[in-house]
Parts: structure tokens; C-alpha cells; sequence
């Protein structure tokens, strides 16, 4: 998933214990609210360099059952290069 619109969002329900968002960190990353089972928790994953591959959501220990995570780009972060808001949500894989 790649999207640079403010309010876009991923919804899935999933049966199991744990799960875990792989995606990237970086330049040009904005501002993620992910919701596991209406918790709430905010990642801002602006970093200097573009780094793939990196755990952006993890939730382990979870009771076994059917549980449903809702994730949005809420907000641009600020482009260090350029001092600008800018952003993107992209996810590379759901483990």
C-alpha cells in the first residue's frame, strides 16, 4: 500500500495472536494512527534516510481471537531535507 492522501486508511480483521506492519522509515513519511481493537497509537516515521523493511506496528501477546487493526496517514510530517510537511503511508508487507 502506498498513498500520499491525507484520510487514506487500511482495514483488516485477522484471526491470531500477534501481528506485525513492515514498511519504510525516511524522508518523505508521514504521520500513521493505527488502531488495534480501538486502542490508539500514533507513529511518526520521519527519519533523515529512506530505510525499508522496518517494523511500523507490532502487537504481540494478544489474546487468541479474531481482532481488527484500522491504520490512517492522519498527518504530513516535516521533510527534513526541506523543512516542509510532506508525507506518504506505504507498507511494504503484514506479517
Amino acid at each position: 500500500m502506498l498513498t500520499d492522501e491525507l484520510g487514506d486508511y487500511m482495514r483488516f480483521t485477522f484471526k491470531g495472536t500477534a501481528i506485525s506492519i513492515i514498511g519504510t522509515i525516511g524522508v518523505r513519511q508521514g504521520l500513521i494512527e493505527f488502531l488495534l481493537d480501538g486502542g490508539d497509537e500514533r507513529l511518526d516515521r520521519g527519519w533523515p534516510k529512506l530505510v525499508c523493511d522496518e517494523v511500523i506496528f507490532e502487537a504481540t501477546d494478544l489474546p487468541y481471537g479474531e481482532h481488527q487493526l484500522f491504520a490512517s496517514l492522519t498527518e504530513k510530517g516535516i521533510n527534513p531535507n526541506t523543512g516542509e510537511k510532506d508525507g506518504v503511508f506505504s507498507v511494504q508487507w503484514i506479517m
